[in-house]
């Protein structure tokens, strides 16, 4: 049989087809192999660019090798070990931490919250591996309230400033206070009931803060009231307490137990030293000094004496005297070795400006 070149062709290249698969069967081998990540090296840290003071907001922690693989077995490779969390900055972080076992596939999803406005970024350590977030701008929350920062302690008479801020309801300052309707009411409350100014203007307070100078002329415990009308409501602001000292000594007051008494008996004397504005000088026995007691008849002085100003209790002095003479006497007192330029220094001294926190009410 003749078979042409074309045929013997054909019928080679099949078997050559043919051979291919028994070739490669009996030379090579096949297998599979899994190539797990490596060692932790760094944490990958998600967080958002901006958020409100005390919202929630969402961080998430993906752990990875140094190739950048997601250790997806973190978990299990470190189960029982927690992760350190630091939320804020280095000098005043909040620190929380996180078991491995938390991790899900590598990564591990939870919510912050943080009140204070400002930048803030989020750290995760393990074994010495630490690791930051891009910094979270937190921004003030919408305005809640009117902070009076004032003296802890100021003299009578004497003007002492305060300072005012709108605030969200974490203390932090905003730029926005709704708008009064009206001018600010100013009062004291507690044994006070003078203040002046008794009325503020609205435009004192630009861009959510304002500063002011007020005077009491009454010694005492008192707090200082900010009175705003909007949003159709009475909104008052309250200072903490404010110690209104005593100003300057200017007299004594004296009055006697008894109209009248016989010759021989004891009586009562007592004497309050008090200031221009008839407040008690409560703090008298810090002085160094005496009183000069003089017991006057219509012929002079019949009897006089010295006592320490140590024996005045909270402004107040009571005398026990016996008079034998008899007729009607007046009494007086006055101050004897004292240095009263020290007395209005040591006055001076008492407003030491302590901050006060105001607290919220309404009508």
């Amino acid at each position: 049989m003749n078979l042409s070149l074309r045929q013997i062709l054909i019928y080679w290249a099949a078997l050559f087809l043919m051979l291919i698969p028994l070739c490669l069967r009996s030379s090579y081998a096949f297998t599979t192999i899994t190539i797990m990540p490596g060692k932790l090296n760094n944490f990958r840290i998600n967080v958002p660019e901006k958020v409100a003071a005390g919202s929630k907001f969402n961080v998430r922690i993906v752990a990875l090798d140094d190739y950048g693989n997601i250790i997806t077995n973190f978990s299990n490779q470190y189960e029982g070990l927690n992760i350190g969390i630091d939320i804020g900055g280095i000098n005043n972080a909040e620190r929380l931490s996180i078991p491995a076992s938390e991790f899900k596939n590598g990564a591990v999803n939870f919510d912050l919250s943080y009140k204070k406005a400002g930048n803030i970024n989020v750290s995760a350590s393990f074994e010495g591996i630490r690791n930051t977030s891009s910094d979270i701008y937190i921004k003030a929350a919408p305005f809640h309230d009117l902070k009076i920062v004032a003296p802890a302690k100021v003299v009578a008479g004497e003007p002492f400033a305060v300072k005012v801020y709108a605030a969200d309801q974490y203390g932090n300052p905003v730029s926005f206070i709704p708008r009064p309707n009206g001018n600010i009411k100013v009062y004291l409350t507690g044994d006070n009931f003078k203040i002046h100014p008794r009325i503020v203007p609205v435009s004192y307070i630009k861009d959510g803060s304002g500063k002011f100078s007020f005077i009491s002329d009454r010694a005492g415990l008192g707090r200082l009231n900010f009175e705003v009308d909007y949003d159709g409501r009475t909104h008052v602001f309250i200072s903490k307490n404010i110690d209104i000292g005593s100003s300057y000594f200017k007299r004594f007051l004296i009055s006697i137990n008894i109209a009248k008494v016989s010759a021989g008996e004891p009586f009562i004397i007592k004497i309050i030293g008090v200031d221009k504005y008839g407040n008690v000088i409560s703090d008298l026995d810090k002085i160094n000094g005496k009183v000069k007691l003089v017991l006057i008849s219509k012929s002079g002085i019949e009897k006089s004496s010295l006592f320490s100003l140590k024996s005045f209790n909270g402004g107040v002095a009571l005398i026990k005297t016996v008079f034998n003479r008899v007729g009607t006497f007046s009494v007086y007192a006055k101050l004897v070795g004292i240095n009263l330029k020290k007395f209005k220094e040591y006055r001076r001294r008492i407003n030491d400006g302590i901050p006060a926190k105001s607290l919220l009410l309404y009508k």
